[in-house]
């Protein structure tokens, strides 16, 4: 019975760096899919409502940095309307390029390119990194592993 239990002890430490790489690469991968759902959402609200939706980092996050999560917002100034609200997962870090909101007009067209890249938190360099294109025709694109934009 202790050989069995050694053994079995021996193989669940074998298995258990593979098994947080995994939860690592499903946190990111859950990450991007948040933010493409926020990209599809934007885009039909504008066409819904003929008007301007913008897509912005929250409060706090500054220049690239969006790993504090995002809003989108209908309208402007003070009259813009939260449509969605994504919270942070402060396992992933999240980075824009190039830096400051997006915005899709009615038309589902973007302001300008705009290339996220989700990577687990302090590891940049990781295989388990995605990255989500975003073309100037508001079009979507996931670029799974160590890829980018």
């Amino acid at each position: 019975m202790m050989v069995v239990v050694a053994l079995m002890t021996v193989l669940l430490a074998m298995a258990l760096p593979g098994f947080s790489r995994l939860t690592e690469k499903y946190r990111v991968e859950s990450m991007a899919s948040a933010l493409m759902a926020s990209v599809s959402q934007a885009r039909s609200e504008a066409a819904r409502r003929g008007k301007t939706v913008t897509i912005q980092a929250r409060t706090g996050c500054t220049g690239r940095d969006w790993s504090c999560g995002w809003d989108t917002l209908a309208g402007s100034g003070d009259a813009a309307e939260i449509i969605r609200r994504q919270d942070p997962d402060t396992r992933v870090a999240v980075q824009k390029s190039p830096t400051g909101a997006m915005s899709f007009d009615p038309m589902g067209h973007s302001s300008g390119f705009a290339g996220f890249s989700f990577y687990p938190v302090g590891n940049a360099d990781s295989s388990n990194a995605a990255a989500v294109c975003i073309s100037l025709a508001g079009r979507l694109r996931l670029v799974k592993g160590s890829g980018s934009c």
